[in-house]
């Protein structure tokens, strides 16, 4: 599983988000309570597709998870409800299915990132790209890892 390297813009998220730890998380839940709220951001929404957020949230166990769609920077944000921004940056793409999501964050933080030239680019969250019509466990999902390549003093090439 090789990824693809995209330099993307800054995107805003509207949808629902929990704290949790990833190995417990109930993400189909997160999701679920996402759809009853779909309909409402769908309006907002300026983008095609589906966002999962795994953003920073001062703790190494835990994440704080957005299941979301993009939206304007300026759109107002309705009670229970969060916005947030992907930062712009360059990121290492991955494709796999939905039901092989866990297996395909395991290669790339165990196997490919300790191999690579690259290094995980914190605070900056990485994120699940779901195309319009997923809705099984084989359609396809874009993971995007926040990546910049390693400094010589990090004890990997440098390669800039």
């Amino acid at each position: 599983m090789e990824p693809k390297f995209v330099e993307r813009e800054a995107v805003v998220v509207m949808g629902t988000q929990e704290r949790v730890t990833p190995q417990t998380a109930d993400f189909e839940g997160i999701w679920k309570r996402y759809m009853a709220r779909h309909d409402e951001i769908e309006k907002l929404s300026d983008a095609e597709g589906w966002y999962g957020v795994c953003f920073c949230a001062g703790n190494e166990d835990a994440i704080d998870y957005l299941a979301g769609m993009a939206v304007p920077e300026e759109s107002a944000c309705p009670d229970g409800l969060t916005m947030r921004e992907i930062p712009a940056g360059q990121y290492a793409v991955f494709e796999c299915t939905v039901a092989t999501i866990p297996e395909a964050y395991e290669f790339i933080h165990h196997a490919w990132l300790p191999a690579s030239e690259h290094t995980y680019d914190r605070p900056r969250p990485d994120f699940e790209h779901y195309a319009p019509g997923t809705d099984s466990g084989d359609s396809r999902v874009h993971i995007h890892i926040p990546v910049r390549r390693a400094r010589a003093d990090e004890g990997l090439p440098n390669t800039l």
